[in-house]
């Protein structure tokens, strides 16, 4: 039988994972290589750090979900690629050889290009060290987040429940690329949850105790999360893959990493060159049908289709409180309603993967 491997636990590969179970790919054996055996969702994150939700909830089994598609679970982390012997090497067990491989490990924040960062900051990824470092923190502890896109400032919301905190937009400033009004009504909010809020410039230096900017006053502070940039794993470097300018695997529309007929790609670790996205969950969730088709026809030798991401999709910032603020096509929305809709739609994300195949 030939071999797919999917390189990672994340959101794309769970929906593969799904998809398999319904139909099962004949004369292929699978196996899922992924660092943790539950697979946490990122938009059930921030609801787990401000305490709407148990951990448990916001997490995919993945040992129940390979067993329904009749894949074999290896829980290590993915360490490097020979294309040309076509085997993946991982960082406890022996290499994987495979017939195609998919991989989506995620991105992590990078702490490399700011002295101090790696020693004093705590990175939002990966969620289940996050998780437990953010335990260990007490209550009105005051947190220094570095990053103002989506991520960050849903985060600072969740922290702002039971801590001070101050959200450094930096030099980008707050939501950038989101519409003005949208970001208007998100420094409305943070306003009123008494967050402080700081633009203009980037952090310089980070300290045990304060964050240091070029000309700015220092911001004193006694825990730093970082969640600003993205940064590939080290072992894309050393494998000889095509990368983009940030370093992580070069894609083609199709997610198929350029050059490799074998090799694909999804989510935070797919780059698309000048055709660039932004490093978001949404794209990984959305990827995951093309994925599972496309690796399908690619095991059949058929033809693949291309990834077309959404011009404007539904953002859903949650609040902390039960309440969110919401985006799309320009309009704007804001209140409890808009909590319980973002509750929906990320329960029933959940489901999809708790519940047999029909």
């Amino acid at each position: 039988m030939r071999h797919l491997l999917l390189a990672g636990g994340g959101h794309a590969h769970v929906e593969v994972l799904r998809r398999l179970a319904r139909q099962p790919l004949p004369g292929w054996r699978i196996t899922v290589l992924s660092r943790e055996a539950k697979s946490p969702y990122s938009g059930m994150l921030p609801g787990v750090v401000a305490g709407l939700y148990r951990r448990e909830e916001a997490l995919i089994d993945l040992p129940a979900l390979a067993r329904r598609a009749q894949a074999d679970l290896i829980v290590d982390s993915l360490a490097g690629v020979n294309a040309a012997t076509q085997r993946a090497l991982v960082e406890r067990g022996a290499p994987l050889g495979y017939d195609l491989l998919s991989v989506n490990t995620g991105a992590r924040p990078d702490v490399t290009r700011v002295p101090g960062a790696a020693k004093y900051a705590i990175p939002l990824k990966p969620i289940d060290r996050l998780l437990t470092r953010l335990g260990n923190l007490a209550a009105g502890t005051h947190v220094a987040l570095v990053g103002a896109g989506a991520g960050g400032t849903e985060m600072a919301f969740a922290l702002a429940m039971r801590m001070k905190v101050t959200l450094v937009a930096g030099a980008a400033g707050l939501l950038p690329g989101f519409p003005d009004a949208f970001r208007r009504a998100v420094r409305h909010a943070l306003s009123g949850r008494g967050i402080t809020l700081t633009e203009g410039e980037n952090v310089a230096e980070v300290t045990r105790d304060a964050l240091l900017f070029p000309s700015a006053p220092a911001v004193p502070t006694q825990a730093v999360l970082w969640a600003t940039g993205a940064a590939p794993p080290d072992w894309i470097a050393a494998s000889g893959l095509p990368r983009d300018e940030a370093g992580f695997l070069l894609v083609t529309e199709t997610l198929r990493v350029v050059g490799q007929d074998a090799i694909f790609a999804a989510g935070d670790i797919a780059g698309f060159g000048a055709r660039a996205l932004p490093k978001s969950g949404v794209h990984a969730v959305r990827q995951g049908p093309l994925l599972a088709r496309n690796l399908r026809a690619a095991a059949a030798g058929g033809a693949l289709t291309a990834y077309r991401p959404q011009r404007d999709a539904l953002i859903l910032l949650s609040l902390a409180d039960g309440t969110a603020i919401g985006t799309r096509n320009g309009i704007v929305v804001h209140g409890r309603w808009v909590g319980r809709w973002k509750d929906w739609i990320d329960r029933r994300f959940m489901r999809r993967y708790a519940e047999e195949p029909a």
